[in-house]
């Protein structure tokens, strides 16, 4: 019989993809002001993407199919600023493969950019039709957060036993 392992937390894996240039921007921003524990993910063409940790540095990613990206993942967040530069072909590609292993599709946009045009109002009509959920933010510390929560939030170090404190009747 298979049994869950129990973790004191739980913390999502999640995937973010930088929607163009200004995704780009905002990956950069976000690693700058801490934020750790996610995969940035870019498309590498023919059912392929580039992974990398949002620590890294550029040019350390690794190919691998979309597939198993998706497949080793709770949560993908599309991130971007300037709409009509969003490359929709391949958010939809990674939405679709995220519906077909039942990861949640979440979209942030940071005070997002030229939506009105014919671009951009394209692929705002696209994001919401792909995403499960889709929030726009003023800056890019409340993205920062907002996806640090969906990942269930930082962590401190657990306390080992000698900083616990004395249990009661015990000595300190």
């Amino acid at each position: 019989m298979y049994t869950t392992p129990q973790r004191l937390s739980y913390q999502a894996r999640i995937l973010v993809v930088p929607l163009g240039h200004s995704g780009d921007a905002l990956v950069d921003e976000m690693a700058a002001a801490g934020l750790t524990n996610v995969r940035i993910v870019t498309d590498a063409g023919r059912s392929a993407a580039r992974a990398r940790d949002i620590q890294a540095a550029r040019g350390s990613e690794i190919t691998e199919t979309i597939g198993d990206l998706v497949a080793s993942s709770d949560m993908m967040v599309l991130l971007g600023q300037d709409l009509p530069e969003a490359p929709l072909e391949f958010a939809a590609s990674m939405a679709a493969a995220a519906r077909s292993y039942g990861v949640l599709l979440a979209g942030v946009l940071v005070d997002p950019r030229d939506w009105e045009s014919d671009q951009g109002s394209a692929a705002m009509a696209t994001l919401r039709r792909e995403l499960d959920m889709l929030v726009t933010v003023r800056e890019t510390p409340l993205a920062t957060s907002f996806v640090d929560v969906l990942k269930g939030g930082r962590r401190n170090p657990a306390a080992t036993t000698s900083d616990a404190p004395a249990q009661a009747g015990g000595r300190a």
